[in-house]
């Protein structure tokens, strides 16, 4: 299991993990610049995501890094998956960030005497920067350049710290445990007992045998039948 307490490492983290700690604190100085333009930008939502992250990455940091091994693969899938949903955006809208609007241009009675009312559908297209959309504009495009850069760099300190600690202990790092994954070969369990089915080249003594011990684990029914009526 991914998240068993056998791969849970203990203690305080590795020398190679602490080297990193002015790393950490440089994502900590991004997310609180990312907050404070989310905030700006009034996005509300982003802002209290990257607030929660913030507040993950000062808690693994305090005490000499002494809850690094607690929260370091919970921080790497929640890097991950904001990254995912903060890289999609920026992606579609480095081009050019599209608005769309409507507008109600007329109405109208038809000879049923039934309203209708016309609507105008506007799309324009601006630059992804551009200085006539005023300071909200720019300050949510520059958010959208600095989360996915944050949850990155995030990712890979939360992720490389786990991998050391991992190695430390002595404990299967991520990738070895994927990769013991399919090759024990599979062995049927019958009757409580390992049974593989005769091999290639067996007497057939022995697979009479084996025949037999399997027959001598099953009971034949002893009881009263009844009908069902």
């Amino acid at each position: 299991m991914l998240l068993s307490p056998q791969m849970v490492a203990s203690g305080p983290p590795p020398q190679a993990v602490l080297d990193q700690r002015w790393l950490w604190r440089l994502l900590l100085v991004l997310l609180v610049i990312t907050f404070a333009l989310r905030l700006i930008g009034l996005d509300i939502a982003g802002a209290l995501l990257t607030m929660l992250m913030l507040c993950f990455g000062v808690i693994m940091l305090r005490d000499g890094m002494a809850e690094m091994a607690n929260y370091a693969l919970v921080y790497t899938m929640l890097c991950g998956l904001n990254f995912f949903f903060d890289i999609l955006p920026l992606i579609t809208e480095l081009g050019g960030r599209t608005t769309r609007s409507t507008a109600p241009v007329g109405m109208s009675t038809d000879i049923h005497g039934v309203k209708e009312t016309t609507f105008t559908l506007t799309t324009k297209t601006t630059p992804f920067f551009d200085r006539e959309q005023g300071l909200i504009y720019n300050v949510q495009s520059l958010a959208m350049i600095a989360s996915p850069i944050c949850m990155a760099l995030g990712g890979y300190l939360a992720f490389t710290a786990h991998t050391e600690m991992q190695l430390r202990d002595g404990l299967p790092t991520l990738d070895n445990d994927l990769g013991e994954f399919g090759r024990q070969p599979p062995a049927a369990v019958l009757g409580g007992r390992g049974w593989t089915g005769p091999t290639e080249g067996s007497s057939p003594s022995n697979n009479n045998r084996a025949s037999q011990s399997v027959r001598e684990s099953f009971e034949r029914f002893q009881g009263t039948g009844h009908k069902l009526s």
